[in-house]
């Protein structure tokens, strides 16, 4: 039943920071969609499996935005518009808010944690998005050069039947 919630109120979430973003309205609740995907792969990983908020992060990440290029794709909308709502519910802002409250309550030690593990999620979730990000841009380059090379033999070929 958690998950069930969880999907529910990241969904809500995305899709106000969709509308927020100013993303068109017919791809609001794919968004929605989207960024409950990262938050209950998020939540599984991290409290039902015991991994890491690092490892979590960055598979849910890889998770999203894996829905936000295919999504991209099926919609004909940049994939900004799906990825960058999608994260909303992965940034560690509790935990940048904490690390601050704590460094300015002159608790040096524990608010430098906090912050520490909110920087290594950041950081996962752009290492996530860059990574997915990377394997379609390659996908793509591969499949433009394939249909460059195709064509250029069916030039010459047509070439080589007029001569």
């Amino acid at each position: 039943m958690e998950m069930i919630y969880a999907f529910i109120f990241a969904s809500f979430a995305t899709m106000a920071f969709a509308v927020l973003f100013q993303a068109p309205k017919k791809i609001v609740l794919i968004d929605g969609v989207i960024g409950a995907i990262g938050w209950v792969v998020f939540i599984y990983l991290r409290h039902e499996l015991g991994y890491t908020s690092f490892v979590s992060n960055f598979t849910a990440t890889i998770s999203l935005a894996l829905a936000s290029e295919l999504s991209s794709r099926i919609f004909k909308e940049p994939v900004t518009v799906f990825v960058i709502p999608g994260i909303v519910p992965l940034v560690p802002g509790l935990g940048i808010y904490q690390g601050m409250f704590a460094i300015i309550n002159n608790d040096y030690n524990n608010g430098t944690s906090i912050l520490l593990t909110a920087m290594t999620d950041s950081v996962a979730i752009a290492i996530g998005v860059m990574l997915v990000s990377s394997l379609f841009r390659v996908i793509k380059v591969r499949r433009f050069m394939l249909q460059y090379h195709r064509s250029k033999r069916q030039m010459e070929m047509k070439v080589k039947g007029k001569k």
